[in-house]
């Protein structure tokens, strides 16, 4: 799946025809405002968009001019964050992933291995997930299935050294990258945050010679919640980068702006699918496109 084929609703489509009307103003305004919110950017981003437009083009309703001048705010939102690149630094490197449960984490790991793998890393898995009972074994069958090595923990073991010993061996070992799994946790309980962080400081402590990637996964679908989702593991954990998964579903695209907008932090991939291959770099150019399309 490409950027372009994901969205299945036409924000263009939506605004053409509110600025097609023959409303007064200040009905279309509020039309514009709510599909925008209704395609889940915050109100106070909304507020702040509507207003920019406002100041940079005297609000004509011109409808080409109006889609041109949205698309370069928005644009301007994901530059803020700085460039999303992908491509890892030589070296060995290592990508841990977080999130809340279900978001779609396990097989994000899985398919960003993949996806250096098949530009000629070589990557080694590790399964810190060792609260669900499946955690450990649904990335080791992922393993398996894409030929990638996998270092596990009992249930209940103490994730903390799961990440030590996958260290370890990924130090010790000809590995270009380490991709960590953890456990899927609430944004609102203190005590799974606080092991959070700790994992971070193990990552930090046992290896020094880089900083690693933590990249939050944000399940598209969820809508504005994802914002005080990606505050909470920003504060335990330092996100890095966002992985926004289940884009193939019935997502409308501006969670991910939202977080952005505040946070300053990139997008690095989007997930397309259950697939191995179902993941794509993040271009602001087309996503921005396609969500206008």
């Amino acid at each position: 799946m490409k950027i372009k084929e994901i969205f299945k609703t036409s924000l263009k489509q939506k605004i053409n025809s509110v600025l097609s009307s023959k409303k007064d103003k200040e009905e279309i305004l509020e039309e514009l405002e709510e599909i925008l919110i209704l395609s889940d950017i915050s109100m106070d981003l909304v507020q702040r968009i509507l207003g920019s437009l406002r100041k940079r083009n005297k609000f004509s309703f011109d409808k080409e001019d109006f889609l041109t001048v949205l698309k370069e705010e928005i644009k301007n939102i994901f530059s803020t964050a700085g460039p999303g690149a992908v491509e890892l630094p030589a070296g060995k490197n290592i990508i841990a992933l977080v999130g809340i449960n279900g978001s779609g984490k396990t097989t994000t790991v899985a398919k960003i291995g993949n996806y250096y793998r098949d530009r000629g890393k070589k990557v080694l898995l590790a399964a810190a997930d060792t609260f669900r009972a499946a955690g450990s074994s649904q990335l080791a069958l992922w393993g398996e299935r894409l030929g990638l090595p996998v270092i596990t923990g009992d249930r209940g073991a103490d994730p903390g050294s799961v990440v030590y010993n996958s260290i370890t061996s990924f130090k010790s070992k000809d590995y270009d990258l380490l991709v960590v799994d953890t456990a899927g946790r609430v944004q609102t309980k203190d005590n799974l945050m606080k092991e959070l962080e700790k994992l971070a400081k193990v990552i930090k402590k046992a290896f020094p010679e880089r900083e690693a990637e933590i990249l939050l996964v944000v399940d598209a679908t969820m809508g504005q919640n994802t914002l005080d989702q990606a505050r909470r593991f920003k504060e335990f954990s330092g996100i890095t980068g966002i992985v926004l998964a289940k884009i193939d579903g019935t997502a409308k695209g501006g969670t991910v702006v939202n977080i952005v907008a505040e946070m300053k932090i990139p997008v690095k991939f989007l997930g397309t699918g259950e697939k191995a291959k179902d993941l794509i770099e993040f271009s602001r150019e087309e996503f921005v496109e396609t969500l206008l399309a």
